[in-house]
């Protein structure tokens, strides 16, 4: 019976502490890593205009880096410090936090401008660029990478560097920082219904623009179009060029709202259900998805009451409300107070149709 007991039970008896041991591990990491940062990197232009990544840590693979190359704006000649600086994405599971700065150091003569680079699985714009700031004056006091080490370990331990701490950020605010009524403003009703539309029934979005700040704003707010019971901005592909493993990370999510600089996208209808057009304010549904953006009287209905909503809305009724979330209020509290009067309008046009069905 103790050989049977010894050869039967005691390796699952080991298997089972095991596999304790591996999941306490990972709570513990995941307790002192709150901002759940993954790598640092670092990306440099030199005098030849060439863009690599330099330095990164603990690693970044060759295909995440050659998609941070061609997200960065680094190889554009004229250098934005507007809102084009500072960018943010997604490839795969984690976001893709990047902040551009021109870089004039008579020690690094070959080096013209540089890009400081966090890989993290929380969405948080707002947040990571302020920490890309801090190690942003790191990295340009002596363009050496040594001093980002100090402060990753610093991020993982204790997750604060400097005057930047993780625990004053509420993650929960990044959801509601674009504003819907500015989409409604300039795309109008009938496009409004129809990305309503494509948000709930899951399709596959893209936005084109030709600035960073206007394709990141609008790609960020469309989630909020329908979408809000979900609270599901890992759909999000901010800034998209045409590179093979981005194609592949689009094919892989299967429903996402992508955002471009590249109009070529247009051209390709096998990767969209809806292209939204934000030059020229107008949408495109492709062929095989019309069947599902058949407008009737409820769309019509729906994007005039979103458009008069936007007109009613006014700054003064927006209020910081910090104090009621931290006394328990929650996400309902961030939700009335950023939507106001078209959170307001919305429900009651629904209300106002469900009766109407039901009488």
């Amino acid at each position: 019976f103790l050989l049977i007991f010894v050869q039967t039970f005691a390796p699952r008896e080991r298997r089972r502490r095991r596999r304790r041991s591996e999941g306490a591990r990972e709570r513990r990491v995941d307790a002192m890593n709150t901002a759940k940062i993954t790598a640092i990197g670092l990306l440099e232009r030199d005098i030849n205009n060439d863009v690599m990544l330099t330095w990164s840590y603990p690693g970044i693979s060759k295909e995440v880096a050659g998609v941070l190359v061609s997200r960065c704006g680094l190889e554009e000649k004229k250098l934005s410090l507007d809102g084009d600086a500072y960018r943010w994405s997604k490839l795969g599971k984690d976001w893709q936090y990047m902040l551009s700065t021109p870089v004039d150091n008579p020690k690094q003569p070959r080096v013209k401008a540089g890009c400081v680079v966090v890989l993290s699985g929380q969405f948080n714009p707002e947040k990571f660029k302020d920490l890309l700031t801090q190690l942003t004056h790191q990295y340009l006091k002596n363009l050496d990478p040594r001093p980002l080490i100090k402060s990753y370990m610093g991020l993982f331990r204790e997750s604060k560097i400097d005057a930047w701490f993780d625990e004053k950020y509420d993650n929960r605010r990044a959801f509601i920082a674009s504003s819907v009524k500015g989409v409604i403003t300039k795309f109008g009703s009938e496009a409004c219904a129809h990305i309503w539309t494509a948000v709930l029934l899951k399709k596959r979005v893209i936005v084109y623009a030709e600035q960073v700040s206007e394709v990141l704003q609008i790609v960020r707010a469309i989630p909020l179009f329908g979408a809000w019971h979900r609270q599901d901005w890992g759909i999000l592909r901010p800034l998209v060029s045409m590179s093979e493993a981005e194609m592949n990370d689009l094919n892989n999510a299967k429903v996402y709202i992508a955002g471009t600089l590249n109009q070529r996208w247009s051209s390709k209808p096998t990767f969209y259900d809806l292209y939204i057009d934000a030059t020229s304010g107008k949408i495109d549904i492709a062929q095989h998805a019309k069947g599902a953006f058949i407008s009737s009287k409820l769309h019509t209905d729906f994007g005039k009451s979103l458009v008069e909503a936007s007109k009613k809305e006014c700054p003064g009724y927006y209020k910081d409300r910090s104090d009621e979330d931290e006394a328990g209020s929650g996400q309902s509290q961030i939700h009335h107070s950023k939507f106001g009067l078209i959170g307001s309008e919305v429900s009651r046009f629904f209300k106002s149709e469900a009766s109407t069905w039901h009488g």
